[in-house]
């Protein structure tokens, strides 16, 4: 499952300092880095190789502000084939999507668990990774701790890769790998660690490979 982040702090898309700018030599973006590195080992862990692709902070095909929406652009079917369908539909969302705000990881979060606990429910021992790909700060952030709290039971892991150069430390709060256990609004303790967040400027200077942090948080 994958999540990019369609909010205006990324810069327009047809200017060269944007973060989702696509450059005619092939020279690939931080979003398109993100999805290519952690896509290209998880699809051989998954046997149809089709995956969720979401967009939030974007205003849709329909004029709206959406903090969820498929990334094809369809009103139903939100899957993708391969990693190559997620490049693909990311590069043409930036046409049909126009970037807004606000930031907020909540819906998205709740989505990836809903598919997450269905499939528990039909007693499938799929175990679900959710890439939520950002460049900022969120403005939901107890609704995050509430929604990652409540789906730290189920068999989800939550890579989140934060591309350009901002203040980082509100993800570092939600990867509670300081030993701090996340809690919810009502006092709710998470069952266990789910998030694992990799600033992408740490992936280019060699400080930490995204794969290895990704495994590094699925459990054994």
């Amino acid at each position: 499952m994958v999540a990019v982040d369609f909010t205006a702090s990324n810069g327009n898309p047809q200017n060269p300092d944007s973060l989702h700018y696509i450059d005619p030599s092939g020279q690939l973006n931080s979003y398109q880095k993100a999805i290519m590195e952690v896509g290209e080992v998880i699809q051989f862990y998954d046997s149809d190789r089709r995956f969720p692709a979401w967009g939030f902070g974007g205003k849709t095909f329909d004029g709206t502000i959406s903090h969820c929406f498929n990334l094809n652009g369809s009103a139903g079917s939100f899957e993708v084939e391969g990693v190559e369908g997620i490049m693909s539909t990311y590069a043409s969302a930036l046409h049909n999507v126009t970037l807004a705000g606000p930031m907020l990881f909540g819906q998205v979060i709740k989505t990836a668990a809903q598919i997450s606990s269905q499939s528990v429910s039909y007693n499938s021992k799929k175990y679900f990774i959710l890439l939520i790909i950002t460049d900022g700060v969120i403005t939901d952030l107890q609704e995050t701790k509430d929604a990652l709290v409540k789906a730290s039971d189920l068999p989800l892991s939550i890579l989140i890769v934060g591309v350009g150069g901002v203040d980082f430390g509100q993800m570092e709060d939600l990867d509670a790998d300081k030993g701090q256990q996340l809690e919810s609004s009502t006092d709710r303790v998470a069952t266990r660690d789910i998030v694992q967040f990799v600033p992408m400027r740490d992936v280019h200077g060699g400080q930490i490979s995204m794969v290895q942090a990704l495994l590094e948080e699925l459990p054994e």
